[in-house]
Order: structure tokens, then C-alpha cells, then sequence
């Protein structure tokens, strides 16, 4: 248990190093001036951050609780694959309750024997070896569920980031058509414009008033969702962060070379070490194992005594594991393809991952350096001419529906240049933007 206690805190660390790192330039501002206890007063208050989901995630994570018992069941094989066969204690009596001078006990024969299998090559070894590569495998399966299980936990946490922004994007869209229906309305009682402009602005308010519910509903959804990460209720409001725009990128090189300590990639070469070990022990097992015995036989009763020596082996006329032998062999070649396959198919995922990325983020720059400003040039002027009469509210009303779009196409362009990153720290298990002393002070406030 102590052994596991002490993977379990090198794990913790890990995993909130390893995605706390995707969000490092999402909360940098945020926890340059506060503490610990800052933290926690937001908690109160009903606003969480992504190390604190993270470390509930860690510790209370129903998939996760279930490593404690399975080291502890690896543990055991490897113990259990140690031990060596007994030796074996045998009472041989001969020639009693016969007929003639056999009868009664007198002409007995009494053999005492002590014996004991010797294994011969290596059995013991290779059986440990086995065990200890396979306990090594769940190791890297249960890394590998960590660092999804953290992964998913930032995609939701993200995702209800991405409904707040949205619902803050819906909401200034709202104030944006009542003041409009206002001034429409003001004209329309001086007999500027006709009630059928009114209508339009309302009927475009009300769908926005509709979306705004319907933002709500999912965000509530979607905070219940990152709760169940922990197995816990939605006992927050709102999430800490800003979706701010990323500056600095990996290269499509430095993603590939991250590739070599993929979990996924590892946990392949685990299973191939498993497979070899797995070989290695069936071989042995085809060396036959020999017997050596040692005992006392009396005569006549008790009145004479012998000592007794026993060597026995089987006589291998065939290799009697031959069978095993090529099925481990060809386990082991079929782990060594899927290596192969995986490694070629992560070489892909990669920079298909990175590419994507990298476009949403060039659209992003763009819509806020350009078509956003365009957008907002074109509300003005398009204002300016509905309240001089030069234009319907057709136009105003398109003006204002190409500013909202633009912005939430801004929001799906920075979600989606979030999302690429993480997937490539999910793949890779590497950070690929922040270094490993920039978020030490970040981990180290939630651990202090």
C-alpha cells in the first residue's frame, strides 16, 4: 500500500502537470496575484478553476479508484509467480493383511519418502519476469486512463467555458436588438417606419431571448457533466478563465518527435515486452523438470531398515509445449505489427491534429484583426443610415446578424485552437506551448 501511495502522488503530479500545462495561458493572469486562499473563496462563492477540477478528477474519478486493487492483485501474481513447488511427503505400506506368511502386519514393508521437483530452465525467473511485465502493462494502461480521464475532464471543463462565452456573446446580442427595437419603435410612433419594422426587431429579440434559454439549458447540462468527472453534483456557477487568443504554437517536428513518449506508443511497447516475456516462459517449459527423492524403508516389521534414493524425469520424445511456443511467438510478431500500424497512425493523428489547429487559430487572428472591426464599421454606418431613412431595417437587421456571427465564429475558432492543443498533450503526454517551470507555481498552489 505504501508503494502505491507513492505512485499515486508521483501520478497526481503528473497529471496536473501534464494538462494543467494546456491551460496555462488560460489562467496565467488569473493566478499571477491570488493564493490558495483566493481559490478557495471563488469555490465558495460558486466559481471553480481547472487545477481544482483537475485534483477532484484525481482523487475521487470512479474509473481511477479501481487502481489500488489491481496494483495489489499484480503484486500478488508477482508473488504468487516466485514461489517454488514444496516438497512432497509420501508413507508407502507393503505386504500386510496378506495369506499364507504374509498375514497380519509381521512381513510389512514400510517406506518413508521425501521428495522434490527441481525445475530446470529458469522457470522461475522467466515466470517473474512475465509478472513483473505485466504489472509494468497495467501501469501503463492506468497511465494512459489517467491521462484520458484528465483530458476529458478538460474538454468539459472547456466546453462549459465555451457556453459562458456564448452566453455572454447572446446577451450583449440581446441589449444590441432592445435598445434597436426602442429606436425603431420611437420612429415608428413619429411615423418614420412603418409597424412592420417593428415587428421584424422584435421578432429577431425574441429568437435571440429563445437562444439565450437554450444556451442556459446546455450549460447547466454541461456543468453537471464536469461534476460527474468527480462524482459530485454541479455545486458551481461558473468557471474560471478567458478564452484568450494562443501566441505561441508547436512545430509540426516538435509534435512528431513528442510522438516517441505517446502513452499510446508506450503502452504498445509494453505489451510487446509482455509478449516477449510471455515467450520466454512457454520455452522454458518445454525443458522437462526432475524429481530427486529420499527415504527409509523397513522389513520384517520394523526389525530391518534401508535407506532409499528416487531420480525420476519424463523422457521428452516431442517438444510437449510446442503448441504454446509458436502462439507466444506469434502473439509477440502481432505486437510488434500493431506497433508498427499504431506508430504510423499516430504520425498521421498528429499532424492532422496540429494542422487543424494551427487554421483555427490564423481564423481566429483574423476574424479579430479584420472582420470583426469590418463588422463593426458596417453596424455603425448602416446605424447612421437607418436613422437618417437611407436604408430598411432589413439592412440594420443583417448588419447586426453579420457582427454576431463573426463573433461567435471568434468563439468556435478559440475553442477549437484550445481543443487541438489538448488533444496533442492528450496523444503526447507532453506539454506544447508551456514550459514545465512555468506551471510549477500553478500546481504548487493547489498542493500547498
Amino acid at each position: 500500500m505504501k508503494r502505491y501511495q507513492e505512485i499515486t502522488l508521483v501520478a497526481c503530479r503528473r497529471g496536473l502537470v501534464t494538462v494543467s500545462l494546456c491551460a496555462f495561458s488560460l489562467f496565467a493572469g488569473l493566478f499571477s496575484h491570488q493564493g490558495l486562499a483566493q481559490t478557495d473563496l471563488n469555490q465558495a462563492q460558486g466559481e471553480i478553476t481547472l487545477p481544482w477540477v483537475l485534483e477532484q478528477t484525481l482523487l475521487h474519478n470512479p474509473q481511477l479508484q479501481r487502481y489500488p486493487y489491481e496494483l495489489r492483485i499484480n503484486e500478488a501474481l508477482t508473488l504468487q509467480a516466485g514461489l517454488t513447488p514444496n516438497p512432497e511427503f509420501s508413507v508407502e505400506v507393503e505386504n500386510i493383511l496378506g495369506t499364507g506368511e504374509m498375514q497380519g502386519v509381521d512381513n510389512a514393508e514400510i517406506t518413508l519418502g521425501l521428495s522434490q521437483i527441481i525445475e530446470l530452465g529458469d522457470k522461475r525467473q522467466h515466470r517473474i519476469d512475465f509478472a513483473q511485465a505485466e504489472e509494468r502493462q497495467r501501469l501503463s494502461e492506468y497511465e494512459l486512463l489517467r491521462l484520458d480521464i484528465l483530458a476529458e475532464t478538460t474538454q468539459r471543463y472547456y466546453q462549459v467555458l465555451r457556453l459562458q462565452a456564448l452566453q455572454d456573446w447572446n446577451a450583449k446580442r440581446i441589449l444590441v436588438e432592445q435598445e434597436a427595437l426602442s429606436a425603431i419603435e420611437s420612429r415608428a410612433k413619429a411615423g418614420a417606419v412603418t409597424q412592420a419594422d417593428v415587428s421584424k426587431m422584435a421578432l429577431r429579440l425574441s429568437r435571440s431571448e429563445a437562444i439565450q434559454y437554450g444556451l442556459d439549458g446546455e450549460a447547466q447540462l454541461a456543468r453537471l457533466g464536469l461534476a460527474s468527472m468527480w462524482s459530485s453534483e454541479a455545486h458551481f456557477a461558473l468557471v474560471a478563465g478567458e478564452l484568450v487568443p494562443l501566441h505561441a504554437f508547436p512545430t509540426a517536428a516538435s509534435v512528431l518527435n513528442a510522438m516517441e513518449t505517446a502513452p499510446q506508443y508506450l503502452q504498445l511497447l509494453s505489451i510487446e515486452r509482455v509478449m516477449y516475456a510471455k515467450r520466454r516462459m512457454e520455452e522454458s517449459k518445454a525443458q522437462s523438470d526432475i524429481t530427486l527423492g529420499l527415504g527409509v524403508r523397513s522389513y520384517d516389521g520394523f526389525d530391518d531398515g534401508a535407506l532409499m534414493f528416487n531420480f525420476s524425469m519424463p523422457i521428452a520424445l516431442s517438444n510437449p509445449n510446442q503448441g504454446n511456443i509458436m502462439a507466444a511467438r506469434a502473439k509477440e510478431e502481432m505486437a510488434m505489427e500493431q506497433q508498427r500500424l499504431a506508430r504510423g497512425q499516430l504520425r498521421l493523428s498528429l499532424l492532422e491534429i496540429h494542422l487543424t489547429m494551427v487554421n483555427n487559430a490564423k481564423q481566429a487572428k483574423r476574424l479579430q484583426q479584420r472582420l470583426i472591426p469590418l463588422a463593426n464599421r458596417l453596424l455603425k454606418d448602416t446605424q447612421t443610415a437607418y436613422q437618417t431613412g437611407q436604408v430598411n431595417v432589413l439592412l440594420l437587421a443583417d448588419a447586426q446578424s453579420e457582427l454576431f456571427s463573426l463573433q461567435r465564429e471568434l468563439i468556435e475558432a478559440k475553442v477549437g485552437v484550445y481543443q487541438g492543443r489538448l488533444e496533442l498533450e492528450r496523444i503526447t503526454g507532453q506539454s506544447m506551448t508551456a514550459t514545465l517551470d512555468n506551471i510549477k507555481p500553478l500546481v504548487a498552489q493547489e498542493h500547498r
